[in-house]
């Protein structure tokens, strides 16, 4: 299984780079992000009483990479889509390929662009901002990355085999990956020192925000035992849900 699933994901990732615009373009909005609204946030963050202004770095460059991780997880759908008006995926499907190799080797690429886009932009926070981080705190915003980048990508894989219609599947993105990128605080913390009771308590309901938290704990080092438990359940739950709900999918759609 591994030895197809690799076939596939050299075969996807090939699509996946041949398309240098969404590549560029990927990388834009979370440098924005960072030059832009990084100075605002350290700003906002030294006038707040003893919370130093290299906090809003350490909380904002790991957020980020998760916000990259889900981007290229839902472009992961886009791409499935384009295989399937191409015929690409009905002829990979009468094949004897594992449906579970199929689905991940579909799904592998969002892993990869998310992380060579995630090293970027702690290059980026490192040198141009001064953001130290140590290397196990690297490693383990690189490891969320992958997994987080892999659930959204098998999630929007199997919508896509579901619906096989492009307005369809653009408008599911559109009305679901605002509010869960919103309520996540990616830019900023929802906590319960920083936001409305109302709202704190409206984000726990969404998984990614307990994803961006171990990603921020996890960047700082400080990683408490029950946050960590919780963070660390969502993400590896959610990962194999995905994929087990992708491959079924791929599955019920060759049957």
């Amino acid at each position: 299984m591994l030895r197809e699933a690799i076939l596939v994901y050299r075969s996807e990732l090939a699509v996946v780079l041949r398309n240098k615009p969404y590549l560029v373009m990927g990388m834009i909005q979370p440098v924005l992000y960072l030059v832009l609204c990084g100075p605002l946030l350290a700003v906002l963050v030294s006038k707040t009483p003893g919370v130093a202004a290299q906090t809003s770095w350490v909380d904002l460059t790991p957020a980020l990479i998760i916000q990259i991780a889900a981007t290229n997880g839902v472009y992961c759908g886009f791409v499935l889509l384009s295989g399937i008006k191409a015929g690409a995926v009905d002829r990979l499907r009468v094949t004897p390929v594992s449906r579970t190799a199929l689905s991940l080797g579909q799904a592998l690429p969002s892993v990869t662009l998310s992380l060579v886009q995630g090293v970027i932009i702690l290059l980026l926070a490192s040198l141009v901002f001064g953001v130290a981080v140590s290397a196990v705190g690297v490693a383990l915003v690189l490891v969320i990355t992958a997994l987080t980048a892999l659930s959204i990508a098998c999630c929007a894989d199997a919508i896509v085999l579901k619906l096989r219609n492009e307005e369809t599947f653009s408008s599911i993105v559109n009305i679901v990956i605002l509010p869960l990128t919103l309520l996540s605080g990616i830019l900023l913390p929802i906590t319960p020192d920083r936001a409305p009771m109302w709202l704190y308590v409206l984000s726990r309901f969404n998984p990614l925000a307990y994803v961006v938290d171990i990603s921020r704990a996890s960047f700082r080092e400080t990683l408490p035992l029950v946050p960590t438990l919780v963070g660390a359940v969502v993400i590896i739950g959610l990962t194999a849900l995905a994929v087990r709900w992708n491959s079924r999918t791929f599955q019920a759609v060759a049957a």
